[in-house]
């Protein structure tokens, strides 16, 4: 009974050490601009009524423009602005080219039904999105905004 419980002992205390390498999660390819110091240094303003408020916020390697109405302070609607990245298509959008510029939109599916509007311009991606404004309130805006880039 000594020689076993000697043997449990041990084998208990004496056993092999594996130490395991750590898994480093391979790096997302560079130039979709998730991974890249934003570029933008300031935000690029479209032109809206003057009622409308606004508010800056900068969310990672985006800034985010929020336009609230001013009387009531509905949300009006958002813009992303973010280094230039692909556009991944969406089952349900559709596209129009106004000005050498492509526009995707798409139906925004919640509680209340709105609209989303992806863009690209120089190095910048922008999207939109509104449940206020139709696709071409929401693109005279934008027009306003690709007008200020840069190709």
């Amino acid at each position: 009974m000594k020689k076993f419980l000697i043997c449990i002992l041990l084998a208990f205390t004496v056993h092999p050490v594996v130490h395991a390498e750590p898994i480093h999660d391979k790096k997302p390819e560079v130039g979709y601009g998730y991974d890249a110091p934003l570029r933008i240094k300031k935000p690029i303003h479209p032109e809206v009524p003057k009622n409308w408020r606004l508010e800056t916020k900068k969310i990672e390697n985006s800034i985010l423009l929020a336009y609230f109405n001013s009387d009531d302070n509905d949300l009006i609607m958002t813009i992303f602005e973010e280094n230039r990245r692909s556009m991944v298509p969406v089952a349900e959008s559709e596209q129009t080219v106004i000005n050498n510029t492509t526009y995707s939109f798409y139906p925004w599916k919640s509680k209340q039904r709105g609209w989303v509007l992806r863009w690209v311009k120089g190095d910048v991606y922008f999207e939109m999105s509104s449940f206020i404004l139709n696709v071409d309130e929401m693109i005279t805006i934008t027009e306003t905004i690709t007008k200020q880039v840069k190709e």
